[in-house]
This record gives structure tokens, C-alpha cells and sequence, in this order.
């Protein structure tokens, strides 16, 4: 059963879960990261996933800058290198070694893009990605999904374009969970910040590195994970950068959305554990 746990990273009180017997010296550890969505958390993401995991490995899943528990921290000159860089310090505060990354949606990319630095930030051993990497098309679902205004229902409406299962949007108990971390005081604030755009910045010039990833530098093994009826990519998202990944397999979720790894957790938890498997033996 996994525990809450707060932790200073550089002054920024960093809440996490941790679950399974610790291995640090002797196996990797695993690096859960959850998705940016309004609500987003590691308690949301992962609650499917971390004690199965747990059962074989030690594992850690931090809430990001902004999100869930941890303080609510924005940098708006370069949000994304911090947040890479928070969970570095994290690993290293923590002392875990070498870890099996494992990102959901905005954290896939995330984790792949450190993979595929020349000096990757984090002691990877793998990378695991669940509906992340590629374009993310600008459509109704996600406008959807980044309007937030706060209230119940739109909460209902961003679960729905997120699971193909609708007993998601309709479980009021869920709602509430979603809803609870959504409007943690300055939560909106830092998570409606990612979205900010300057009217008089123009950006086509330079594409952002998460926008431009060299996925042929990846030396770490990677399992992609994707939702056939994932409403928030576009239909056949992951043949543009799957193949240019060394070492990568892609599994396809026949009856997910966005969220494989909740939506079919028994089916992601066999297959990552059998990744794993593979490559600690």
C-alpha cells in the first residue's frame, strides 16, 4: 500500500507517493509521473498502477511544480526545464539511483525528451510512455480539457473526453476526487499558466524542444503505450516518432481513450511489468 510523503527539493515542498520495499543499490526504482490535465495529480494518475508495481519494485510517484500537493511554482521564462529539473533534484534528494521512468500524457513527452538529450537530467534506465510524444491536434476535446472554469461539470466533461468508459464521468465520488485537487488554493493559477500566451511573442521562428524531440537519440528502452479511441491525439499519432526510437515497442489499448493505464490497468501493469522484466530480469 502506498504512503504520502512530503520532501523539500530546493525549498519546494514536493509531496509524492512511495510504495514497495526499497532496492536502491541493487534494482532501479521506478519514476511515476502523472499527467498536467486540470486535476491532474500522482494519487489520480497512478492509483491503479503503484502497488501492483510495488510488488516487485520500489516506487516513487511525485506530484509536478504546481500540481496535486506540491507547492504552486511557475516559472513563466522556462516552466519546462524547471519542472525537468525539480524531479531531478527530487531523485537526487531522495538518493534513488538509476530509475524505470514512466510518464503519463505531458509527462511521456517529458520523459522522452530527457531521454533523448545528449546528457540525459535524470539516471535513466528506461522510459515508459502512456499517451504522450508526437503532435497533440488543437481540437474540441482539447479546448475542452484546457478551459477549465472551475466548476463540477466542466470537471465532468474533461473526464469524458479522457475515457472511452463513461462511468468515469458519471461516478460522483471520482468528481469529487478530481474536483478536490483541481481548486486546491493557487492549483487553477499554476495549471491555467502552462496555457498563457503572450499576444506579442512569436514562437514559429523556434519550435519548442518538446515540440522537436531527436527521438533517434534515445539509447534507453522504451514501451509506448496509446489509446485506440484517444480523443486528444490524432488518429495514428505514434507512427511519426515510434519507429525513429532505437530501441522502442509500441502496445495499443483496443478500448481505451487517453487513459490506458486507468482505463485498462491490469493490461498496462502485465506488459510494463513484463518490459521490466526484460530488462532487470
Amino acid at each position: 500500500m502506498s504512503t504520502r510523503h512530503f520532501v523539500s527539493v530546493d525549498g519546494v515542498k514536493t509531496h509524492y507517493l512511495e510504495a514497495g520495499a526499497d532496492h536502491r543499490g541493487r534494482r532501479p526504482s521506478v519514476l511515476l509521473l502523472h499527467s498536467a490535465e486540470f486535476g491532474g495529480a500522482a494519487e489520480i494518475s497512478w492509483e491503479r498502477n503503484i502497488d501492483v508495481l510495488a510488488e516487485r519494485y520500489h516506487v516513487v510517484a511525485p506530484d509536478h511544480l504546481g500540481f496535486g500537493r506540491t507547492d504552486k511554482v511557475f516559472d513563466f521564462t522556462g516552466q519546462f526545464d524547471r519542472r525537468i529539473t525539480h524531479i531531478r533534484r527530487f531523485i537526487e534528494t531522495l538518493c534513488l539511483g538509476p530509475v524505470h521512468a514512466m510518464g503519463s500524457s505531458m509527462s511521456g513527452g517529458l520523459c522522452m525528451t530527457v531521454a533523448a538529450r545528449e546528457t540525459p537530467d535524470w539516471p535513466l534506465v528506461s522510459v515508459t510512455c502512456c499517451s504522450g510524444g508526437g503532435d497533440a491536434p488543437n481540437n474540441e476535446a482539447r479546448k475542452t480539457l484546457n478551459t477549465y472554469d472551475g466548476t463540477r461539470e466542466h470537471m465532468r466533461a474533461i473526464v469524458k473526453v479522457m475515457f472511452v468508459d463513461q462511468a468515469y464521468a458519471a461516478d460522483e465520488a471520482y468528481l469529487d476526487r478530481r474536483q478536490e485537487i483541481a481548486t486546491l488554493p493557487g492549483a487553477w493559477e499554476a495549471t491555467a499558466a502552462a496555457r498563457f500566451k503572450a499576444p506579442f511573442r512569436d514562437g514559429s521562428a523556434e519550435r519548442r524542444e518538446r515540440d522537436s524531440i531527436d527521438y533517434g537519440k534515445i539509447s534507453v528502452p522504451v514501451l509506448v503505450f496509446a489509446g485506440r479511441h484517444d480523443t486528444l491525439r490524432s488518429p495514428g499519432y505514434t507512427d511519426g516518432f515510434v519507429p525513429k526510437i532505437p530501441n522502442a515497442t509500441l502496445h495499443m489499448f483496443e478500448t481505451a481513450g487517453h487513459m490506458g493505464n486507468i482505463e485498462c490497468a491490469d493490461e498496462f501493469n502485465a506488459r510494463v511489468l513484463a518490459f521490466l522484466r526484460d530488462i532487470d530480469g
